[in-house]
């Protein structure tokens, strides 16, 4: 059992964290990254070609942060494999010792940054977890028996503030009963928005980690081209960090708006955890969870 299954099932707050996989072969900045948040979260989602942007693969960043001593989660992308592809390489992160993974439909690529890629989109989200479940039953994607199963804690994604929300939970409650264990949300920003969904989860058994990000001038400019997938990003908070000349000023003020937002979600009790996107500021979650009361 993973050590982030095991935390599942405690009463814990749990905090899990995106962290950026290098553009490239320095690994300096990821590797200082990964040591800012040791200690301080229940695992580290390595994302694959997240934003349809290239990064170095999930499975090699599980291996690194793993190798740091953080729990990783490795994230299974339907736009980039088929069933063959996904199947084997799950079977090598399991050999790798990687006993978590997040099964993810994939940011579409008008998205990033190779607009001529190619989706294969053979399975969806759904498909993908059964997919992980049926490897834990000793076969394989075609049905086929293994020489030795590959068990793992398999999650899903969310969206809060989905509109209209029906399809979207039908959807989620397919990949629940496909055999998700956990869920993590996409990024909120309206909690009266957000909070019927949390209302509808409160009772089942399956932790959900609502998404924060910390939005500073990167988030807002991407957004502005139409390149940050997820939630709009409310206009307030738009013209707030357009309004600040002084970088330190506006990570202090984004530092403080996230850790608001999780001290809500704590004290409401909306939930089971946070799921936290710092894109390269991870050195200031310490000051940022102090802020917030948690940790």
């Amino acid at each position: 059992m993973s050590r982030f299954k095991e935390a599942l099932a405690s009463d814990k707050f749990l905090i899990t964290a995106a962290v950026p996989s290098p553009k490239g072969t320095n690994l300096d900045p990821f590797h200082k990254g990964l040591e800012a948040l040791s200690g301080l979260v229940d695992a580290v989602n390595l994302s694959e070609a997240r934003s349809a942007r290239i990064h170095m693969g999930s499975p090699a960043a599980c291996v690194i942060a793993g190798n740091a001593g953080l729990e990783p989660i490795y994230t299974l992308s339907c736009r980039d494999r088929n069933r063959l592809a996904a199947c084997s390489e799950l079977l090598g992160v399991h050999a790798l010792g990687i006993r978590n993974v997040l099964c993810v439909t994939g940011d579409y690529f008008n998205y990033g940054d190779t607009p001529d890629a190619k989706p294969v989109y053979d399975l969806d989200s759904v498909q993908a977890i059964e997919m992980v479940r049926e490897l834990a039953a000793g076969r394989d994607a075609g049905g086929n028996d293994l020489d030795g199963a590959a068990a793992f804690c398999v999650g899903c994604v969310a969206n809060p503030q989905a509109d209209p929300p029906e399809p979207h939970l039908l959807k989620l409650e397919k990949k629940l009963s496909a055999g998700a264990e956990f869920i993590q949300t996409l990024d909120i920003y309206d909690m009266d928005a957000a909070s019927p969904f949390f209302e509808k989860m409160k009772g089942r058994n399956i932790k959900v980690l609502a998404g924060v990000r910390l939005v500073t001038a990167r988030e807002v400019g991407l957004w502005e081209k139409g390149k940050l997938p997820g939630n709009d990003i409310p206009e307030g908070i738009r013209a707030e960090i357009k309004g600040l000349d002084d970088e330190a000023e506006m990570l202090q003020k984004a530092g403080s708006r996230m850790a608001e937002m999780i001290r809500q979600i704590k004290n409401a009790g909306l939930c089971g955890g946070v799921h936290l996107t710092l894109d390269g500021h991870e050195e200031r979650l310490r000051g940022i969870l102090e802020e917030a009361g948690v940790r």
